[in-house]
């Protein structure tokens, strides 16, 4: 199982026929707020909300603060609320404050919209407050699967004869979507009302009543049994995720109980429903006005003792709602991962991108003195680890524990520091490493002082020299079919031409990680005909620096002078070599990275999700921006977080993430590499679930500044 089969499965579910109605619908009459579209997008609870309660079921202020309300109570229960109106003839998902009270008070104005309506309101841009039926239709059309209401419509009295049947049955019986509700409404004819609910298909079940006793709007017992009870949140959950795997395209209606205090007295309340309608008859009120009308007038002759028991149904309604929401969530991640380990691990084998570079053992010491550092023949006490390294076997494990696929070509010697080594590398990269007979095995000796910073480097790496262009070939099927090749700057020149002929051959891309300032230009010295197959770069400001000079020809001043800005100095070096790159991503360290795309913006994704194809950029258009690294606890190692970073952003691009996504992951793997004690991670994340989620958290809150 990996995670790139996880995301795989994740991009194919997205894709289900109500994710592409999605689609179509958001870009052309529908205004979704953006904290609704990213919880759609990855499958966080949310609940739909109609607005007819405020627009047509309440008087205002009760109308507008019951609104606030409810949607507090939903996020506070875990989950995003999603209250929908027509405004201005666009349907809108998601209300601000200002919409909510705008609603509120302009009642005369605003029409009551149900599925009929919503066509006629959206040519002539009107505004209306949503019923139950017209609230479904939309929340299915984007992908919302559970809606609360107060109660819904049903058959009228005398319905047999004048046929007067609410759009909600109909909609609820070819609308795949759960509703939460105190039942119907209890100024109808409920018995009628659950079998038209049956010959439409429509499930119905009670909440928390083994009694089964169905609920009418005011009171908890209309007098009714159904045929089924649900006993808690989970259980509604598993419903709700049967019916939408059995793919049976009719509702769910779900009957809670009114809060046992709020509950009116029947006969009492039966009174007052009979006065009501013989006021509507009098005042000859008719059709989708006689639900408000009597409504109005049984709050107004139980003294206002319906319209509390309204409110309290509804906000109770909403937080079974959002329970039942957060449930089938963790329900979906759980089918996800089910999915997931049904996939053939050898299907996607094509995926799999083809890092070339150094392979070492780093032997770290850490002074834990405070003696001052000099080169003076002292002994300085320091604790000492011995881990794998070497920019490319560090990106090449990083990818393949983030996206689940890699091939490697490197070296190691015939000796006990090579077996050591290999024991470090996952044995899924053995295949394409050289063992050599004749250099031992790189071996780098780092020094870092009491507070993690590296002060002295040595290295014996002549072994890199062995990957030649020779063995680069032997190699070519691998180029054949990777998505994208990463070479690291520890590879002879002989070695990089050979790769780029490769590349340039079956027309990969590759991504170059300079390595170290004296490495850096190297492959810009073969001629601009190989060096454009390089289309992405992740180096630091020296490399950087090394790089400018060798493209532009021309020395460099230099970043150390205090009177430069660094991050205008950098801009300005990015800016005169960007033409020949689609992508360089300047690491700062602590400070962040700093990102030039060949694009108009950085919501774009630069691979394909499906295949991991390129996108060839068709402006020459260039946008920087610079993105502040995450706050960071608990550093054990710095050695390996620009690896992780680089491995995060590849990961997330070949994933078909957009470049500021993909800067997310690349940020969400160095936090995780500075708190581990090695260059990478043994594992990344505890499963799919946790990255996910920890990846929207670092999303959401990325800072960056547009340059």
């Amino acid at each position: 199982m990996t995670f790139r089969l996880v995301t795989n499965l994740f991009i194919q579910y997205s894709k289900s026929s109500f994710a592409q109605i999605n689609s179509r619908y958001c870009s052309t009459l529908f205004d979704v707020d953006p904290k609704i579209q990213n919880a759609i997008n990855t499958r966080k609870p949310i609940v739909a909300l109609e607005s007819t309660i405020i627009t047509h079921g309440m008087p205002f202020p009760h109308n507008v603060n019951t609104a606030l309300e409810v949607e507090n109570l939903v996020t506070s229960t875990g989950a995003v609320p999603a209250t929908i109106a027509i405004v201005d003839g666009r349907v809108k998902v998601g209300l601000s404050e200002n919409d909510l009270i705008k609603l509120a008070k302009a009642s005369d104005t605003i029409v009551k919209c149900s599925r009929r309506d919503m066509a006629y309101a959206v040519a002539k841009k009107q505004t209306g407050g949503t019923t139950v039926a017209a609230t479904i239709r939309a929340a299915c059309m984007i992908g919302i699967k559970i809606f609360a209401t107060g109660g819904i419509g049903g058959v009228h009295r005398n319905g047999h004869i004048t046929m007067d049947v609410s759009a909600d049955l109909v909609e609820l019986g070819r609308t795949p979507i759960a509703v939460i509700s105190s039942g119907i409404k209890s100024i109808l004819d409920i018995p009628r009302t659950l079998e038209y609910l049956e010959t439409q298909g429509v499930c119905v079940t009670t909440y928390g009543n083994a009694e089964q006793h169905f609920p009418d709007f005011y009171t908890r017992d209309s007098g009714i049994k159904v045929p089924y009870n649900l006993s808690d949140p989970q259980e509604a959950a598993f419903l709700i995720n049967a019916l939408n795997k059995l793919q049976i395209n009719s509702g769910i209606l779900i009957g809670v109980p009114i809060p046992k205090e709020y509950a009116a007295d029947k006969d009492q309340l039966t009174a007052a429903i009979e006065q009501a309608y013989t006021e509507a008859e009098l005042k000859g009120v008719t059709g989708k006005d006689v639900t408000p009308f009597i409504l109005g007038a049984v709050a107004r002759i139980t003294e206002g003792n319906s319209l509390q028991a309204n409110i309290a149904l509804i906000k109770n309604n909403a937080i079974v709602a959002a329970q039942i929401a957060c449930e089938l969530s963790q329900i979906e991640q759980r089918r996800l991962l089910e999915s997931m380990a049904k996939q053939n691990s050898t299907g996607n084998r094509q995926l799999k991108p083809l890092v070339i570079g150094g392979s070492m053992l780093d032997l770290s010491q850490n002074l834990i003195e405070d003696k001052p550092l000099a080169l003076d023949g002292a002994t300085y006490h320091t604790r000492v680890t011995l881990t794998g390294g070497g920019v490319g076997r560090n990106l090449a494990e990083a990818i393949y524990k983030l996206h689940g696929q890699a091939n490697l070509i490197s070296a190691v010697g015939n000796d006990q520091m090579g077996e050591s080594l290999l024991q470090l590398i996952p044995k899924q990269l053995h295949k394409c490493i050289l063992i050599s007979q004749v250099e031992s095995t790189a071996i780098c000796a780092i020094l870092f002082d009491k507070v993690g910073d590296c002060k002295l480097c040595m290295a014996n790496m002549q072994i890199h020299e062995q990957i030649t262009p020779l063995i680069i070939t032997k190699h070519e099927n691998e180029f054949k079919t990777a998505p994208l090749v990463i070479m690291d700057g520890n590879l002879s020149k002989e070695a990089m031409e050979s790769i780029l002929q490769l590349t340039l051959k079956y027309s990969k891309p590759v991504f170059f990680e300079p390595t170290d300032k004296w490495k850096a230009a190297k492959p810009f010295q073969l001629g601009l005909h190989l060096a454009k197959q390089i289309r992405f770069i992740s180096p630091n400001i020296l490399e950087l620096e090394t790089i400018a000079e060798a493209l532009c020809l021309k020395n460099i001043i230099g970043h150390n002078d205090k009177n430069v800005n660094l991050l205008s100095y950098c801009k300005n070096l990015v800016e005169s070599i960007n033409s020949h790159f689609d992508c360089i991503a300047v690491t700062l360290g602590g400070r962040g990275v700093l990102v030039s795309i060949r694009a108009d913006n950085f919501s774009i994704p630069l691979f394909n999700a499906e295949n991991c194809a390129y996108f060839v950029p068709k402006t020459d258009k260039h946008s920087i921006r610079f993105y502040e690294a995450p706050l960071v606890k608990d550093i054990v190692n710095v050695s390996g977080a620009g690896d992780s970073w680089s491995s995060g952003f590849i990961t997330g691009l070949l994933r078909g993430f957009s470049v500021q996504r993909s800067v997310a992951l690349g940020f969400l793997a160095a936090t995780k590499a500075l708190q581990y004690d090695s260059a990478v991670p043994h594992k990344y994340f505890e499963c799919p679930a946790e990255e996910q989620k920890l990846l929207q958290e670092t999303f959401d809150t990325l800072h960056y500044q547009d340059m």
